[in-house]
């Protein structure tokens, strides 16, 4: 965590179901093994799927987001 501004992140807590998370330990392992070196943990992989989710959601309500989106490198800790 040291190689961003924490200014860029904000820290959030939720509550989830035991078989959310055992979801979001196999969605980790998904990615883990389709794409090597990316060394996914949870809170990467529960990061991404948000990001797709509110992308989608957005784009169905006609939003238009003025920040560009966030890529796979904004959401990799200490990879470039």
């Amino acid at each position: 965590m040291g190689d961003r501004n924490s200014g860029e992140y904000q820290l959030f807590n939720l509550r989830l179901p035991a078989e959310t998370l055992s979801r979001l330990h196999r969605y980790r392992d998904y990615l883990n093994q389709t794409q090597p070196g990316i060394d996914a943990n949870v809170s990467m992989a529960a990061r991404m799927l948000l990001f797709r989710a509110l992308d989608q959601v957005e784009e169905e309500m006609g939003v238009r987001n003025k920040k560009a989106k966030a890529g796979p490198h904004d959401l990799v800790r200490g990879k470039k």
